[in-house]
Protein backbone atom coordinates (compact mmCIF):
# COMPACT_ATOMS: atom_id res chain seq x y z
CA UNK A 1 0.00 0.00 0.00
CA UNK A 2 1.48 3.20 -1.34
CA UNK A 3 2.58 5.76 1.28
CA UNK A 4 1.41 10.00 1.74
CA UNK A 5 3.62 12.63 2.35
CA UNK A 6 2.98 15.22 4.47
CA UNK A 7 2.07 17.78 2.21
CA UNK A 8 -0.60 15.06 1.68
CA UNK A 9 -2.49 15.34 4.51
CA UNK A 10 -4.86 17.79 5.48
CA UNK A 11 -4.00 20.83 7.00
CA UNK A 12 -5.72 20.04 10.32
CA UNK A 13 -3.51 16.89 10.59
CA UNK A 14 -0.38 18.45 9.76
CA UNK A 15 -1.06 20.71 12.70
CA UNK A 16 -1.65 17.58 15.13
CA UNK A 17 0.90 15.79 14.21
CA UNK A 18 3.98 18.75 14.15
CA UNK A 19 1.41 20.16 17.88
CA UNK A 20 2.59 16.37 19.42
CA UNK A 21 5.69 16.04 17.53
CA UNK A 22 7.71 19.50 18.38
CA UNK A 23 7.56 21.71 21.27
CA UNK A 24 8.87 25.11 21.84
CA UNK A 25 12.34 24.02 21.77
CA UNK A 26 12.50 21.35 19.09
CA UNK A 27 11.18 23.69 16.67
CA UNK A 28 13.42 26.30 16.93
CA UNK A 29 16.09 23.60 16.18
CA UNK A 30 13.72 22.38 13.23
CA UNK A 31 13.60 25.63 11.68
CA UNK A 32 17.56 26.19 12.18
CA UNK A 33 17.83 22.64 10.33
CA UNK A 34 15.52 23.25 7.56
CA UNK A 35 17.33 26.90 7.40
CA UNK A 36 14.10 28.63 7.55
CA UNK A 37 13.20 32.23 8.52
CA UNK A 38 13.47 32.49 12.06
CA UNK A 39 12.16 36.54 12.40
CA UNK A 40 9.11 35.09 14.02
CA UNK A 41 10.18 33.75 17.10
CA UNK A 42 6.96 32.96 19.04
CA UNK A 43 6.16 29.29 19.20
CA UNK A 44 2.27 29.64 17.65
CA UNK A 45 4.30 31.73 15.24
CA UNK A 46 6.87 29.03 13.96
CA UNK A 47 4.08 26.56 14.64
CA UNK A 48 1.81 28.20 12.13
CA UNK A 49 4.69 29.18 9.45
CA UNK A 50 5.64 25.18 9.46
CA UNK A 51 2.17 23.89 8.88
CA UNK A 52 1.47 26.24 6.17
CA UNK A 53 5.45 25.68 4.86
CA UNK A 54 4.30 21.56 4.98
CA UNK A 55 1.21 21.85 3.42
CA UNK A 56 2.85 21.93 -0.10
CA UNK A 57 5.66 20.21 -1.67
CA UNK A 58 8.57 21.42 -1.28
CA UNK A 59 12.18 21.44 -0.41
CA UNK A 60 11.68 21.99 2.85
CA UNK A 61 8.36 19.56 3.48
CA UNK A 62 9.94 16.87 1.90
CA UNK A 63 12.98 17.20 4.61
CA UNK A 64 10.51 17.59 7.17
CA UNK A 65 9.12 14.74 6.12
CA UNK A 66 11.76 12.58 6.16
CA UNK A 67 12.56 13.68 9.73
CA UNK A 68 9.37 12.55 10.75
CA UNK A 69 9.93 9.01 9.03
CA UNK A 70 12.80 8.54 10.65
CA UNK A 71 11.82 9.26 14.09
CA UNK A 72 8.47 7.35 13.70
CA UNK A 73 10.46 4.40 12.05
CA UNK A 74 11.24 3.19 15.47
CA UNK A 75 7.61 2.30 16.32
CA UNK A 76 6.97 0.63 12.81
CA UNK A 77 7.60 -2.65 13.83
CA UNK A 78 4.81 -2.05 16.78
CA UNK A 79 1.79 -1.41 13.63
CA UNK A 80 2.80 -4.25 11.73
CA UNK A 81 0.14 -7.05 13.37
CA UNK A 82 -2.39 -3.44 13.34
CA UNK A 83 -4.12 -3.28 10.32
CA UNK A 84 -3.13 0.88 8.89
CA UNK A 85 -7.24 1.53 8.47
CA UNK A 86 -8.27 0.72 12.28
CA UNK A 87 -5.05 2.63 14.18
CA UNK A 88 -7.21 5.37 14.73
CA UNK A 89 -9.49 2.79 16.66
CA UNK A 90 -6.71 2.84 18.75
CA UNK A 91 -6.37 7.10 19.45
CA UNK A 92 -9.91 6.93 19.41
CA UNK A 93 -11.10 4.42 22.66
CA UNK A 94 -7.20 2.73 23.53
CA UNK A 95 -9.01 -0.40 22.50
CA UNK A 96 -7.09 -3.77 21.24
CA UNK A 97 -3.81 -4.38 22.91
CA UNK A 98 -3.26 -0.75 23.83
CA UNK A 99 -3.54 1.55 26.31
CA UNK A 100 -2.95 5.56 26.40
CA UNK A 101 -0.36 6.43 28.57
CA UNK A 102 1.83 9.62 28.75
CA UNK A 103 3.83 10.53 25.38
CA UNK A 104 7.59 10.61 24.68
CA UNK A 105 9.51 13.08 24.95
CA UNK A 106 6.40 15.11 26.54
CA UNK A 107 4.83 15.38 23.83
CA UNK A 108 1.35 15.03 23.87
CA UNK A 109 -0.15 11.53 24.89
CA UNK A 110 1.00 8.01 23.88
CA UNK A 111 0.37 4.23 24.15
CA UNK A 112 1.79 1.69 25.45
CA UNK A 113 1.94 -2.20 23.54
CA UNK A 114 2.18 -5.63 25.13
CA UNK A 115 5.81 -5.53 25.37
CA UNK A 116 5.45 -2.14 27.75
CA UNK A 117 7.02 0.15 25.30
CA UNK A 118 5.86 3.70 24.72
CA UNK A 119 4.26 4.78 21.77
CA UNK A 120 3.75 8.37 21.66
CA UNK A 121 0.14 9.76 20.35
CA UNK A 122 2.17 11.47 17.43
CA UNK A 123 2.92 8.09 15.93
CA UNK A 124 -0.08 6.69 15.92
CA UNK A 125 -1.56 9.56 14.29
CA UNK A 126 1.30 9.67 12.00
CA UNK A 127 0.58 5.75 10.88
CA UNK A 128 -2.80 6.16 11.13
CA UNK A 129 -3.05 8.77 7.90
CA UNK A 130 0.12 7.35 6.49
CA UNK A 131 -1.30 4.53 4.17
CA UNK A 132 -3.02 5.42 1.19
CA UNK A 133 -6.60 4.24 1.42
CA UNK A 134 -9.89 4.83 0.37
CA UNK A 135 -11.61 5.84 3.45
CA UNK A 136 -8.33 7.88 4.27
CA UNK A 137 -10.92 11.20 4.18
CA UNK A 138 -12.89 9.49 6.60
CA UNK A 139 -9.90 8.60 8.89
CA UNK A 140 -8.53 11.71 8.81
CA UNK A 141 -11.48 13.20 10.16
CA UNK A 142 -12.11 10.87 12.68
CA UNK A 143 -8.76 11.37 14.00
CA UNK A 144 -8.59 15.20 13.93
CA UNK A 145 -11.91 14.75 15.86
CA UNK A 146 -10.81 12.47 18.84
CA UNK A 147 -7.35 14.73 18.89
CA UNK A 148 -9.27 17.65 19.16
CA UNK A 149 -11.14 16.21 22.46
CA UNK A 150 -8.14 15.32 23.66
CA UNK A 151 -6.66 18.81 23.06
CA UNK A 152 -9.34 20.28 25.34
CA UNK A 153 -8.83 17.22 27.88
CA UNK A 154 -4.96 18.52 27.99
CA UNK A 155 -6.25 22.21 28.12
CA UNK A 156 -8.44 21.55 30.55
CA UNK A 157 -5.99 19.76 32.78
CA UNK A 158 -3.25 22.58 32.02
CA UNK A 159 -5.65 24.85 33.29
CA UNK A 160 -6.31 22.54 36.67
CA UNK A 161 -2.27 22.40 37.13
CA UNK A 162 -1.68 26.33 36.54
CA UNK A 163 -4.03 26.73 39.24
CA UNK A 164 -3.02 24.38 41.73
CA UNK A 165 0.45 25.17 41.86
CA UNK A 166 1.70 27.92 43.55
CA UNK A 167 3.99 29.19 40.99
CA UNK A 168 1.32 28.81 38.19
CA UNK A 169 4.32 26.71 36.61
CA UNK A 170 2.80 23.32 35.07
CA UNK A 171 5.89 22.34 33.04
CA UNK A 172 7.81 22.39 36.59
CA UNK A 173 5.51 19.40 37.77
CA UNK A 174 7.44 16.63 35.90
CA UNK A 175 10.57 17.85 37.21
CA UNK A 176 9.16 18.16 40.64
CA UNK A 177 8.07 14.02 39.71
CA UNK A 178 12.01 13.78 38.69
CA UNK A 179 13.36 14.97 42.10
CA UNK A 180 10.59 13.20 44.09
CA UNK A 181 11.47 10.00 42.63
CA UNK A 182 15.08 11.18 42.92
CA UNK A 183 14.44 11.52 46.97
CA UNK A 184 12.58 8.64 46.97
CA UNK A 185 14.99 6.35 46.04
CA UNK A 186 17.49 7.63 48.15
CA UNK A 187 14.85 7.63 50.78
CA UNK A 188 14.54 3.45 50.04
CA UNK A 189 18.05 3.38 50.14
CA UNK A 190 17.96 5.05 53.76
CA UNK A 191 15.04 2.41 54.69
CA UNK A 192 17.42 -0.70 53.50
CA UNK A 193 19.96 0.55 55.57
CA UNK A 194 18.25 0.52 58.30
CA UNK A 195 16.36 -1.83 58.03
CA UNK A 196 19.60 -4.29 57.93
CA UNK A 197 20.38 -2.37 61.13
CA UNK A 198 17.00 -3.06 62.66
CA UNK A 199 18.19 -6.74 61.98
CA UNK A 200 21.56 -6.37 63.52
CA UNK A 201 19.95 -4.75 66.72
CA UNK A 202 17.39 -7.55 66.87
CA UNK A 203 20.69 -10.09 66.66
CA UNK A 204 22.58 -8.06 69.49
CA UNK A 205 19.10 -8.48 71.34
CA UNK A 206 19.05 -11.94 70.95
CA UNK A 207 22.58 -11.98 72.09
CA UNK A 208 21.95 -10.19 75.21
CA UNK A 209 18.70 -12.44 75.93
CA UNK A 210 21.13 -15.23 75.83
CA UNK A 211 23.63 -13.18 78.01
CA UNK A 212 21.32 -12.83 80.19
CA UNK A 213 19.85 -16.13 80.59
CA UNK A 214 23.76 -16.93 81.38
CA UNK A 215 23.70 -14.64 84.19
CA UNK A 216 20.24 -15.63 85.59
CA UNK A 217 21.51 -18.96 86.06
CA UNK A 218 24.71 -17.99 87.66
CA UNK A 219 22.83 -15.74 90.16
CA UNK A 220 20.33 -19.05 90.83
CA UNK A 221 23.36 -20.97 91.72
CA UNK A 222 25.05 -18.22 93.64
CA UNK A 223 21.25 -17.71 95.53
CA UNK A 224 21.83 -21.67 96.51
CA UNK A 225 25.17 -21.25 98.16
CA UNK A 226 23.68 -17.99 99.85
CA UNK A 227 21.28 -20.63 101.07
CA UNK A 228 23.53 -23.00 102.02
CA UNK A 229 25.59 -20.44 104.47
CA UNK A 230 22.74 -19.02 105.92
CA UNK A 231 21.73 -22.58 107.29
CA UNK A 232 25.01 -23.35 107.82
CA UNK A 233 25.11 -20.10 109.89
CA UNK A 234 22.11 -20.79 111.77
CA UNK A 235 23.02 -24.39 112.58
CA UNK A 236 25.56 -22.19 114.59
CA UNK A 237 23.65 -20.37 116.38
CA UNK A 238 22.84 -17.25 113.71
CA UNK A 239 23.68 -13.54 115.06
CA UNK A 240 23.61 -14.32 118.74
CA UNK A 241 26.89 -16.40 117.98
CA UNK A 242 28.66 -12.79 117.02
CA UNK A 243 27.27 -11.54 120.19
CA UNK A 244 28.36 -14.42 122.27
CA UNK A 245 32.37 -14.48 120.56
CA UNK A 246 32.59 -10.80 120.96
CA UNK A 247 31.33 -11.33 124.83
CA UNK A 248 33.68 -14.56 124.99
CA UNK A 249 36.41 -12.40 123.56
CA UNK A 250 35.86 -9.73 126.28
CA UNK A 251 35.80 -12.34 129.48
CA UNK A 252 39.05 -13.90 127.88
CA UNK A 253 41.11 -10.46 127.95
CA UNK A 254 39.68 -9.82 131.63
CA UNK A 255 40.66 -13.53 132.20
CA UNK A 256 44.13 -13.04 131.14
CA UNK A 257 44.35 -9.33 132.82
CA UNK A 258 43.03 -11.30 136.27
CA UNK A 259 45.66 -14.20 135.53
CA UNK A 260 48.56 -11.72 134.91
CA UNK A 261 47.40 -9.66 138.18
CA UNK A 262 47.67 -13.63 140.30
CA UNK A 263 50.87 -14.00 138.88
CA UNK A 264 52.03 -10.85 139.88
CA UNK A 265 51.09 -11.77 143.35
CA UNK A 266 52.54 -15.23 143.31
CA UNK A 267 55.70 -14.16 142.35
CA UNK A 268 55.97 -11.46 144.94
CA UNK A 269 55.28 -13.40 147.56
CA UNK A 270 57.75 -16.18 146.40
CA UNK A 271 60.26 -12.99 146.44
CA UNK A 272 59.21 -12.17 149.77
CA UNK A 273 59.50 -15.80 150.87
CA UNK A 274 62.92 -16.48 149.09
CA UNK A 275 64.74 -13.42 150.78
CA UNK A 276 67.11 -14.57 153.41
CA UNK A 277 69.64 -12.15 154.99
CA UNK A 278 73.37 -12.93 155.38
CA UNK A 279 73.33 -13.28 159.15
CA UNK A 280 70.72 -16.74 158.10
CA UNK A 281 67.46 -15.06 159.55
CA UNK A 282 64.94 -13.76 157.24
CA UNK A 283 65.10 -10.53 156.34
CA UNK A 284 62.69 -7.48 157.21
CA UNK A 285 61.70 -5.93 153.69
CA UNK A 286 59.18 -3.31 153.17
CA UNK A 287 56.81 -4.49 150.61
CA UNK A 288 53.81 -2.51 148.99
CA UNK A 289 50.16 -4.35 149.33
CA UNK A 290 48.42 -5.17 146.29
CA UNK A 291 45.13 -3.20 145.64
CA UNK A 292 43.29 -6.73 145.11
CA UNK A 293 44.97 -7.70 148.20
CA UNK A 294 43.59 -5.10 150.88
CA UNK A 295 40.38 -5.62 148.88
CA UNK A 296 39.64 -9.03 150.49
CA UNK A 297 41.20 -7.92 153.72
CA UNK A 298 38.59 -5.28 153.96
CA UNK A 299 35.81 -7.05 152.67
CA UNK A 300 35.57 -9.40 155.70
CA UNK A 301 34.82 -6.25 157.47
CA UNK A 302 31.48 -5.47 155.50
CA UNK A 303 28.37 -6.43 156.64
CA UNK A 304 25.59 -6.20 153.93
CA UNK A 305 22.36 -7.30 156.27
CA UNK A 306 20.72 -9.23 153.65
CA UNK A 307 21.10 -6.00 151.27
CA UNK A 308 20.47 -7.85 147.80
CA UNK A 309 22.93 -7.13 145.38
CA UNK A 310 22.69 -7.63 141.63
CA UNK A 311 25.47 -7.57 139.00
CA UNK A 312 24.43 -6.40 135.34
CA UNK A 313 26.82 -7.97 132.51
CA UNK A 314 30.68 -9.20 133.56
CA UNK A 315 32.34 -12.58 133.50
CA UNK A 316 30.36 -14.97 133.41
CA UNK A 317 33.22 -17.85 134.86
CA UNK A 318 33.72 -15.08 137.24
CA UNK A 319 30.09 -15.53 138.31
CA UNK A 320 30.57 -18.25 141.02
CA UNK A 321 33.08 -15.66 143.01
CA UNK A 322 30.72 -12.31 142.75
CA UNK A 323 28.21 -14.72 144.62
CA UNK A 324 31.06 -15.71 147.26
CA UNK A 325 31.91 -12.55 147.77
CA UNK A 326 28.29 -10.91 148.67
CA UNK A 327 27.30 -14.24 150.49
CA UNK A 328 30.37 -14.30 152.50
CA UNK A 329 29.29 -10.50 154.24
CA UNK A 330 26.05 -11.05 154.33
CA UNK A 331 24.55 -9.86 151.21
CA UNK A 332 21.72 -11.67 148.43
CA UNK A 333 23.53 -11.71 145.28
CA UNK A 334 21.66 -11.65 142.17
CA UNK A 335 23.46 -12.05 138.33
CA UNK A 336 21.92 -11.07 135.11
CA UNK A 337 24.72 -11.49 131.96
CA UNK A 338 23.48 -7.99 130.48
CA UNK A 339 22.09 -9.03 127.09
CA UNK A 340 18.42 -7.25 126.90
CA UNK A 341 16.63 -9.77 124.96
CA UNK A 342 13.28 -8.08 125.97
CA UNK A 343 14.68 -4.42 125.89
CA UNK A 344 14.45 -2.27 128.94
CA UNK A 345 11.58 -3.97 130.52
CA UNK A 346 13.79 -7.09 131.31
CA UNK A 347 16.27 -4.24 133.02
CA UNK A 348 13.03 -2.58 134.95
CA UNK A 349 12.44 -5.95 136.40
CA UNK A 350 15.46 -6.64 137.91
CA UNK A 351 16.15 -3.30 139.08
CA UNK A 352 12.47 -3.18 140.66
CA UNK A 353 13.87 -6.72 142.71
CA UNK A 354 16.86 -5.22 144.06
CA UNK A 355 18.89 -2.90 146.54
CA UNK A 356 22.05 -2.25 144.70
CA UNK A 357 23.07 -2.52 141.01
CA UNK A 358 26.76 -3.40 139.71
CA UNK A 359 27.19 -2.42 135.96
CA UNK A 360 30.88 -2.65 134.48
CA UNK A 361 31.13 -0.48 131.55
CA UNK A 362 33.94 -2.32 129.70
CA UNK A 363 31.56 -5.68 129.00
CA UNK A 364 28.21 -3.89 128.81
CA UNK A 365 26.64 -2.77 125.43
CA UNK A 366 25.84 1.16 125.86
CA UNK A 367 22.29 0.66 125.78
CA UNK A 368 22.17 -1.67 128.84
CA UNK A 369 24.20 0.40 130.64
CA UNK A 370 21.78 3.36 129.68
CA UNK A 371 19.05 1.24 131.03
CA UNK A 372 20.15 0.35 133.97
CA UNK A 373 21.39 4.08 134.86
CA UNK A 374 17.45 5.26 133.74
CA UNK A 375 15.97 2.51 135.92
CA UNK A 376 17.51 3.24 138.55
CA UNK A 377 17.30 6.82 138.54
CA UNK A 378 13.87 6.38 138.33
CA UNK A 379 13.18 3.68 141.40
CA UNK A 380 15.95 6.03 143.08
CA UNK A 381 18.02 2.71 143.57
CA UNK A 382 21.90 3.07 143.98
CA UNK A 383 23.65 2.25 141.23
CA UNK A 384 27.18 1.40 140.77
CA UNK A 385 29.14 1.70 136.93
CA UNK A 386 32.64 -0.22 137.40
CA UNK A 387 35.33 0.45 134.98
CA UNK A 388 36.24 -3.27 134.99
CA UNK A 389 34.75 -6.42 135.64
CA UNK A 390 37.34 -7.81 137.52
CA UNK A 391 36.65 -9.41 140.60
CA UNK A 392 38.47 -6.47 142.78
CA UNK A 393 36.46 -3.78 141.38
CA UNK A 394 33.83 -5.26 142.35
CA UNK A 395 34.90 -5.82 146.01
CA UNK A 396 36.21 -2.21 146.22
CA UNK A 397 32.66 -1.28 144.74
CA UNK A 398 30.97 -2.88 147.65
CA UNK A 399 33.20 -1.04 150.44
CA UNK A 400 32.37 2.11 148.33
CA UNK A 401 28.82 1.37 149.40
CA UNK A 402 29.49 0.49 152.58
CA UNK A 403 31.33 3.37 153.60
CA UNK A 404 28.92 5.79 151.55
CA UNK A 405 25.90 4.35 153.78
CA UNK A 406 28.09 4.24 157.19
CA UNK A 407 27.12 0.47 157.86
CA UNK A 408 30.16 -1.35 158.84
CA UNK A 409 31.01 -4.48 160.65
Amino acid sequence: MPERKIWEFKSQTICTILGLTFDDKELVSVFKKLKLDQSRNAPYELHGDLVQLCSTQNKASGKLDKMLKARFGQYESDFKRIPRNEIYKYIENGSGTVTVTEGRNGNGGGNRNKNGKSIPLSALVWFAVRSQHEDIDEIEARVFATTHILEHRASRFYDTLRRSTADGRPEDILKNLGNALESSGKLQTKCDRLERKREQLKSDIESIRDDKSRINAALEVQKQLNRQLTGDFEKLGGAGTLDRTCDMKKEINLLTSEVMCLTGQLLQKDRRDCAIPDGGSPAITSITEDPEVDAWDNVVDVDLNGTRVTYVGGVESLMPHYKDAVESVGGTFCYHCGRCIQGRKEIEGIVEKTDIIFCPVDINSHNACRYVKKACKMRDKPCYFLRSASLSMFVKGLEKHVDGTGVTA
